[in-house]
């Protein structure tokens, strides 16, 4: 018959931080299982008999392959004993062998020990009131990164680790960014390292009770690269308080630039200059930015909408890449492609847009060497010499 898995948090630092609780249900165990033997009060408690799982870090590449082990261990033992199961800090707060039990065992029960993350408050001087984000640095992707709330980054348990960590922050982040390791924050101590981001992984006292703060980013210039502070910018420019040209443009009035930016990228594209690519995408995405904002204006759409549009399409028309078909050559591709459009109800309809890329291409490539002035250019396409 099953028994009972308890999990129980040994907090963040040494015994005196334990619940009464919690140093009761550990000394009625015969044994108490533990995540790591790297623990203050497993190394003060040596009258208990411990049994670590330090080994299996060794045996795999990649923690999740770790805490299933663990997880599959501690059910098994289940089918015979009730278990102690004992974990840093509080089991439900950054504890992925917690939420493992719970979603795999029906009889789980948690008794908490003090979170870090109340020392870490006190060592780095914020209220969590104001918001932040908690993150596994084991886990980290520069697409779960918020950098208008403080960050809070944990496992950062040596130079190889934080190295990672440090080239995700590096893509949204300044690299001058200044930041904290926080080492063995307890009772209102800790020991902090201020530094800047792109020195992080230069410090050597770094351990499993080694977390990161990252402060949130304050000065607007280094929200540039900010898509939300585009879309806010623009919306600002088509805003009734916002730019004289800007908020009285329309659909109708923008028509034209898309042509000339396209035409401007056509160009830094032949110059293989990449700076000047960088500058023409930024205007081809300005007017889809001012569509957006000029369709949000008037209650229609957001660039949202046209984000998602854009996704689902490409998701839906890539059945080969994001789903269970197969495409070995162009002809497969060109198939799948068809078949995914007439799925979505596509009329089809002669191709104009083609004809006049054909054509504008032609004339691209005839002048483009030329030096034409404005006028020698219109006089040019006056001519008709555009057979294809």
């Amino acid at each position: 018959m099953a028994q009972q898995i308890i999990v129980v948090g040994l907090g963040n630092y040494s015994i005196d931080e334990l619940p009464m609780g919690v140093y009761r249900k550990l000394q009625s165990a015969d044994t108490v299982y533990a995540r790591t033997l790297e623990h203050p009060v497993i190394k003060e408690l040596t009258d208990l008999k411990w049994q670590g799982f330090d080994s299996v870090y060794e045996k795999h590449a990649d923690f999740i392959t770790v805490y299933e082990e663990i997880v599959d261990t501690l059910i098994k033992k289940a089918d015979t004993e009730d278990v102690i199961y004992a974990v840093p800090g509080d089991p439900m707060v950054a504890e992925t062998t917690t939420q493992l039990l719970i979603e795999r065992y029906p009889d789980v029960k948690i008794l908490g020990g003090k979170s870090f993350l109340d020392d870490m408050f006190r060592a780095v001087n914020i209220d969590p009131n104001d918001g932040f984000t908690l993150l596994d640095g084991t886990n980290l992707e520069d697409t779960t990164l918020n950098v208008r709330t403080n960050t809070i980054i944990t496992q950062v348990y040596d130079q190889l680790v934080a190295s990672d960590i440090k080239v995700t922050l590096m893509e949204r982040y300044p690299d001058e960014h200044p930041v904290k390791l926080v080492s063995n924050a307890r009772l209102g101590v800790a020991d902090v390292i201020t530094c800047p981001l792109y020195e992080m992984d230069h410090h050597a006292e770094l351990s499993n009770l080694t977390s990161l703060f990252v402060p949130k980013i304050s000065e607007q210039q280094q929200m540039y690269n900010d898509f939300q502070y585009l879309e806010q910018t623009i919306d600002t420019l088509v805003s009734e308080d916002g730019c004289p040209w800007d908020k009285v443009q329309t659909h109708e009035t923008l028509k034209r630039y898309i042509i000339e930016e396209s035409f401007e990228l056509i160009e830094a594209i032949d110059e293989e200059d990449i700076d000047h690519i960088i500058e023409e995408l930024g205007d081809v995405l300005l007017q889809v930015m001012l569509h957006a904002s000029i369709g949000k204006k008037e209650g229609y759409f957001d660039v949202r909408e046209v984000v998602q549009e854009l996704t689902s399409k490409m998701i839906r028309r890539h059945p080969h890449v994001f789903g269970n078909k197969e495409a070995k050559n162009i002809e497969d591709l060109n198939q799948i492609w068809q078949s995914e459009k007439l799925k979505e109800g596509k009329v089809k309809r002669e191709k104009l847009e083609k004809i006049f890329a054909d054509y504008f291409l032609k004339l691209y490539d005839k002048t483009k060497l030329e030096g034409l002035s404005e006028d020698e250019l219109k006089e040019f396409i006056n001519k008709g010499d555009l057979t294809i």
